[in-house]
């Protein structure tokens, strides 16, 4: 049985997705009730991966892990160790950790959680032949969403409008996910940088959605405060970790390598032209 942490979001709900069409058993999990409704999954627990019970009941039932991290939760670092040490306890055969391109940014409070549970995870598997894989993935091109585009002729976002990201296709990602699961052996004490296309400006991206369907659609940059409200963000490490976003991205950007995704893939990654087609059709 493969368990899926945070199944039920946006990335979670492509992996299970893809986990699911490899014929291959899924336990998924996640806080949000709604994961009892992922279809072909084996079976499904609600819960919180804050209390302790909670994770020794899962890693029961789990051959396989894969651990995506709850978003900006401020016991984000406390939960990946404690996952780590109750595979170990568990003998769950393999632990793939979904964690994020350049951990080391200390600008990124979701990065250098991510970054602290990496170096858990290493000393782990040097002190006790823990096997585990860390993936680290570009941001999701599922951040833009075409259909909402379509439909309002905008695309609002709280970072500067001018600076460039990359973007990873999240099927790109399950798709390397089921490949190590395949075969754990291979990719034992990897870490990977899952990096699909060149940096993107929001303009660029819109400019790219508008050549592609014929729209004229506008990025428009919304205070990172106003968009926090919009979304009835009230939790504080929530909102800070956006903000501390929102600020680095809008000073520096985010890119990356696409080479070791494309060899892991045997292809090259989706581009954002296939992204925008695939979820238009």
């Amino acid at each position: 049985m493969i368990l899926v942490t945070s199944a039920a979001g946006n990335t979670g709900r492509v992996i299970v997705k893809q986990l699911v069409e490899a014929g291959l058993d899924v336990l998924a999990t996640d806080i949000n009730p709604k994961v009892k409704d992922l279809p072909g999954i084996k079976e499904a627990m609600v819960g919180d991966l804050t209390q302790l019970n909670f994770i020794d009941e899962l890693m029961q039932k789990a051959d396989q892990v894969v651990y995506i991290p709850p978003l900006f939760s401020a016991e984000e670092a406390l939960i990946g160790k404690r996952m780590a040490d109750k595979a170990v306890e568990h003998d769950v055969a393999h632990f793939v950790f979904v964690s994020v391109i350049h951990p080391i940014l200390t600008t990124l409070l979701q990065h250098t959680a991510k970054r602290d549970v990496e170096e858990y995870l290493i000393y782990k598997g040097m002190s006790s032949d823990f096997s585990y894989t860390i993936l680290q993935p570009m941001h999701y091109m599922h951040n833009f969403n075409p259909q909402a585009v379509a439909e309002s002729g905008a695309y609002s976002i709280f970072y500067n409008v001018d600076t460039k990201v990359g973007y990873v296709a999240t099927e790109d990602v399950a798709e390397v996910i089921a490949s190590v699961l395949a075969d754990p052996k291979k990719h034992n004490k990897a870490t990977y940088e899952l990096v699909g296309t060149q940096p993107y400006s929001p303009n660029d991206l819109v400019s790219i959605f508008n050549q592609l369907t014929g729209n004229k659609a506008t990025a428009t940059y919304m205070e990172v405060e106003a968009f926090l409200d919009m979304i009835h963000a009230e939790d504080l490490y929530f909102r800070e970790g956006f903000k501390q976003l929102a600020y680095s991205y809008s000073t520096w950007g985010l890119d990356g390598n696409s080479n070791v995704l494309a060899l892991l893939l045997g292809h090259q990654p989706t581009s954002f032209e296939e992204y925008v087609k695939a979820h238009l059709a």
